[in-house]
């Protein structure tokens, strides 16, 4: 999701102080906002603890491919929407599946890097796009109120990826590739000032909440847990996991429910609104018996698409010998970071099956959850 600029439509002007706004009900947003980050983390370490690797990788794709499957469902299957983009539908994912290629090839782990950047500017677009609909669900808030809650969101993500044992094995393996040597002192000093930032950003936005309680403009505490629940969750696997499936399954459990219930939301809007006749198969998917279905689909895509790129396998099958990880990248010894194992570059190149489709998702994301558009707002309302 993109910037949301919409601000809040019921304001209680008398009322000020704590203002709980919800997407749904309170019931479904404790349950879908709240706590799911908690579950998919537990989900995800008790993955870690009890499956080998190569059936993570199957996990990993299991949990997160249905949730393509809704921006298909949304872009294809919505007739309004394959009208406005039909051009971009169709010539988008066909320069996506080149540059995916060419990147396995000649650069995994740069692209690995680049996809996983991109992976979360659209979590975070998602979060700060949640964030923006609480606003306007409670009414709470100012105009700058979003400038600041992108700008946490950015900070707190950049200081996980510039921190976090998990991250920093890849970031500082890709300086050593580009033949950018950095020592430890180097890497210690830009974890600093990546925590001193942090600080500074945190107080920041904590003034700007205590204005907003203190002027009447109202805090929707609700956005606050989600905003906690989120980042609980990205952090506490990024610092005690040192498997980027097990990260990958928390996170794409949290993100990919979530984006499936927001798509549903829309989508019974827009079916309330308009029918379902000629709306195109999307539209079908909403209404009585629409939930069923919905899932259905999603899981026999999950399937197809096991089936199209293999049964997880030995890595030396499951890649067709085009990419191999453990033997692009060296050691780097002076900085403890040593090459890498079969079964790390087996997690790498799964990521990246998973990843290359991932790409044309979120290229499609960019411009379809434009809330400043007046017809996504109305199947947000």
């Amino acid at each position: 999701m993109t910037d949301m600029s919409l601000t809040g439509s019921v304001r209680d002007g008398g009322r000020s102080g704590w203002r709980p706004g919800w997407i749904q009900t309170p019931r479904q947003d404790l349950a879908w906002f709240v706590f799911l980050p908690a579950v998919a983390a537990l989900v995800a370490i008790g993955c870690h603890h009890w499956l080998p690797y190569v059936a993570l990788a199957s996990v990993n794709l299991w949990v997160t491919i249905p949730h393509h499957c809704a921006t298909w469902v949304r872009t294809f299957g919505l007739e309004e929407d394959w009208h406005r983009w039909r051009g971009r539908l169709l010539v988008g994912p066909v320069l996506i599946v080149v540059l995916a290629f060419l990147g396995h090839r000649w650069a995994p782990t740069t692209l690995l890097l680049l996809v996983t950047m991109w992976d979360h500017q659209h979590s975070i677009m998602q979060q700060h796009g949640f964030t923006r609909i609480y606003d306007f669900k409670a009414g709470t808030g100012t105009p700058w109120t979003g400038r600041f809650d992108m700008a946490i969101n950015w900070v707190l993500y950049g200081n996980m990826f510039l921190t976090a044992p998990l991250f920093v094995q890849y970031w500082v393996r890709e300086l050593f590739t580009w033949r950018i040597a950095i020592g430890v002192e180097t890497v210690q000093a830009i974890q600093g000032a990546s925590w001193s930032l942090t600080a500074l950003a945190l107080t920041g936005y904590g003034f700007h909440l205590a204005g907003c309680w203190r002027r009447g403009d109202g805090v929707n505490p609700v956005k606050l847990l989600f905003l906690l629940a989120s980042y609980g969750l990205w952090y506490g696997t990024a610092w005690h996991t040192d498997s980027i499936l097990v990260f990958g399954i928390s996170h794409r459990l949290m993100h990919g429910l979530q984006y499936m219930v927001i798509v549903r939301i829309y989508l019974t809007k827009k079916a309330r609104d308009r029918g379902v006749s000629g709306g195109g198969v999307g539209l079908s998917l909403a209404g009585r018996g629409g939930l069923l279905r919905f899932v259905g689909v999603s899981l026999l895509y999950a399937l197809v698409f096991q089936l199209v790129v293999g049964q997880p396998q030995p890595l030396e099958t499951f890649g067709f010998g085009v990419v191999g990880f453990d033997l692009v990248y060296d050691a780097i010894p002076e900085l403890g970071v040593g090459q890498f194992s079969q079964q790390q570059a087996y997690e790498l190149f799964a990521t990246a099956m998973v990843d290359a489709v991932a790409m044309v998702h979120y290229y499609f994301d960019s411009f379809i959850w434009k809330v400043s558009d007046h017809r996504v707002q109305e199947g947000l309302k």
